[in-house]
């Protein structure tokens, strides 16, 4: 039996047995949802910011420290600069071409200085192209990996201001090989390296280490047997290979496609792409390359294009199915899905096979995209609905802990009221 005891006026003590009682019912949805209670959906429809951008696609985007957006797109010819204000207006657009060669520069950086650097193939040579925070071109360098076909992957800006550049060349005799170069913050080159060996191999995504070295992120292939491998290669700052992990192999794995990695905040590395004519495919390793896990999402013609780690340690990739459909998956920490939503008529630039920054969280919460609609730039926002319909990984510990804490002061602030239990 509950005492509410002689001294209380029982209208004030039922009132805060009542908030009590709501408090911890809302608090107690949260909870539930952290011991694993999976949402119906934890991001809005997709609100689009821009329709009346310059080019055919979007390939990266880009939120700066006060809120502003920067992407490049392009069309058949043309690269486009472009950068909005925090209301998503646009501020200014520069195009970007290379004498009267046709200028796809795919890959964006925004840099140290408050310029920002794209880089791409044109007539088969690699261009970097370096702007100030206008956009105004500073200057424009081409590299030359010495192959008869080319095609730039990924490029990072080091830590000592300079730019690391990683390619895919196509030898004569059609075998492939990692292209691995690095210039100063001037774009002059300080290091050119082909990393080939007996199997055919193509880059996706570079990612310094704290000692001045690389991972590689890779796919491998051999003829003879036919198989396929997700790659780790680890490499010092002359470009030596330290060591190299493979992931995957025989049967399954035959002809897998890495599209892209990163690095995770346990140390570790997570790679993401597809296994052909089969599903997509995510590897998970610790800071020395050993797998800790793999899962596969979707069906036949799947692929994750662009990983993200969420504030709580799970992942959002965004992802196509049956070759045309874009998407979003979210997981556990495991990779376990938890859901997946499509974004109608939305295309990635480049089939399969991207690379690009066309994901980001947004300053206040949800997430940035971009990609392609009825051939125009589509570029979007998804926001967060509610707090009880996040997901695990986006509610954090403090969350959590907040909870719990406000529960806790409301019990003993009842019970130093007087509401306490007694014996029948």
């Amino acid at each position: 039996m509950v005492n509410f005891g002689k001294r209380k006026p029982l209208g004030k003590v039922f009132s805060a047995f009542l908030i009590a009682v709501l408090l911890v019912s809302a608090f107690s949805g949260v909870v539930l949802l952290v011991l694993g209670a999976e949402p119906s959906a934890a991001l809005s429809s997709p609100v689009v910011l821009q329709t009346n951008l310059l080019g055919e696609a979007g390939y990266s985007v880009f939120q700066l420290a006060d809120g502003s957006l920067v992407l490049n797109t392009a069309n058949q010819t043309c690269t486009f600069l472009v950068k909005l204000d925090s209301s998503y207006h646009v501020l200014w657009t520069k195009t970007i071409r290379i004498g009267q060669e046709n200028t796809v520069l795919s890959c964006l950086l925004p840099t140290s200085d408050g310029g920002y650097v794209l880089a791409g193939i044109v007539d088969n040579m690699y261009v970097l192209v370096k702007t100030d925070a206008q956009g105004n071109i500073q200057w424009t360098k081409t590299f030359s990996s010495g192959a008869p076909i080319n095609y730039l992957m990924s490029i990072i800006q080091t830590i000592d201001g300079g730019f690391a550049i990683a390619g895919f060349a196509e030898k004569e005799d059609g075998s492939g090989a990692i292209w691995f170069a690095k210039t100063d913050s001037s774009g002059n080159l300080e290091l050119n390296e082909t990393l080939s060996g007996q199997m055919y191999a193509c880059p996706s995504t570079i990612i310094q280490t704290s000692d001045g070295g690389y991972i590689l992120s890779n796919v491998k292939y051999s003829l003879v047997p036919d198989q396929g491998f997700f790659t780790l290669t680890k490499i010092n700052a002359t470009g030596e290979v330290l060591w190299s992990k493979n992931y995957g192999g025989e049967g399954y794995y035959l002809q897998a496609e890495c599209n892209c990695a990163i690095a995770t905040k346990d140390g570790g590395y997570l790679l993401a792409g597809y296994l052909w004519e089969k599903c997509a495919w995510v590897v998970k390793t610790d800071a020395e390359g050993n797998i800790q896990w793999n899962q596969t999402y979707g069906a036949k013609d799947s692929s994750v294009t662009c990983a993200l780690e969420t504030p709580g340690g799970g992942y959002l990739f965004i992802a196509i199915s049956n070759l045309t459909r874009t998407g979003l998956i979210m997981t556990d920490k495991d990779g376990n899905e938890l859901w997946n939503m499509t974004f109608p008529g939305v295309t990635l630039p480049v089939g399969l096979e991207a690379n690009f920054n066309s994901i980001v969280p947004a300053k206040g919460g949800g997430y940035i995209v971009v990609g392609s609609k009825n051939q125009s730039v589509w570029l979007a926002k998804l926001n967060n609905q509610d707090n009880r319909s996040l997901p695990l990984e986006l509610l954090s510990i403090a969350d959590v802990a907040l909870a719990s804490a406000a529960i806790a002061t409301l019990l003993i602030a009842l019970r130093k009221k007087g509401i306490r239990r007694q014996p029948a």
